[in-house]
């Protein structure tokens, strides 16, 4: 059995469609997790009505909810997600089929902006080439590119790592010490779709900024960079500027 974990604040006009997603898929043997961090509007009903388990924990923050999701999880493998995104039909159904391989220990699988403009669009596939073509190099060269709009991880091996760190890029952290652990696998095809609201809120050129510690992901080494960790600190403040502005109730 999956474990999907979402964690939530004020995703009223968003959460729906995941859920209609979920109940979509051709493959059902899975649980739906939703970590609450204290929503104002709508989202724990509509979440407990779309068939989740709920959990309301004021204030926690995004990937502590993460954690706190895949402790209380009864299924083999944890599926984190965002609520913003939407599920393609049979997405689930060939994720367990790769499980079926005992070794292997985490995949995780493209995304594309749901409108967006031209260049967004080009961005995002861009984007999915690059983590794709870096998962088949050969190690150590080797990248995993992990993203919790989809990240699929057996239980085990996410206890054995201790979660996700406490980190503005704790899922592409953690891509790293799963591609160093073993196998690993990127989903091209049938990608994901995700809310592009990120993108218009901040407009092109400064998401692009926003995301730039993302190359961590690839440049190992830049890690340990004093311009990145200044720029992550920064980027840490105003993504939770921005998850205040973005996740207020719907008027």
């Amino acid at each position: 059995m999956l474990s999907i974990v979402v964690p939530t604040l004020n995703e009223e006009g968003q959460v729906g469609a995941l859920l209609r997603s979920l109940r979509a898929q051709t493959f059902q043997d899975f649980e739906t997790i939703v970590i609450d961090g204290g929503s104002s509007d709508r989202t724990t009903e509509i979440c407990l009505k779309g068939g989740a388990s709920v959990s309301v924990i004021e204030g926690l923050g995004e990937f502590q909810s993460r954690n706190f999701g895949a402790k209380i999880a009864k299924g083999d493998v944890l599926v984190f997600s965002c609520a913003d995104v939407v599920f393609p039909h049979d997405l689930l159904k060939e994720m367990s089929s790769k499980f079926e391989d005992r070794s292997l220990l985490a995949l995780a699988h493209a995304t594309i902006p749901s409108q967006g403009s031209f260049v967004l669009r080009f961005e995002y596939e861009l984007y999915n080439v690059i983590r794709y073509i870096s998962s088949k190099m050969p190690f150590p060269l080797r990248r995993f590119s992990s993203s919790t709009n989809f990240l699929a991880v057996r239980k085990s091996v996410f206890d054995i790592l201790g979660g996700f760190e406490n980190d503005i890029n704790a899922d592409g952290l953690l891509g790293r010490k799963l591609v160093q652990m073993g196998k690993t696998y990127f989903g091209l095809r049938n990608p994901l779709i995700a809310s592009d609201r990120r993108a218009n809120y901040m407009g092109l050129m400064e998401f692009n900024k926003h995301y730039l510690y993302m190359l961590e992901n690839f440049i190992w080494p830049v890690s340990k960079s004093r311009w990145l960790q200044k720029m992550k600190l920064k980027r840490r403040t105003d993504h939770k500027k921005m998850h205040l502005e973005q996740d207020r109730p719907m008027s």
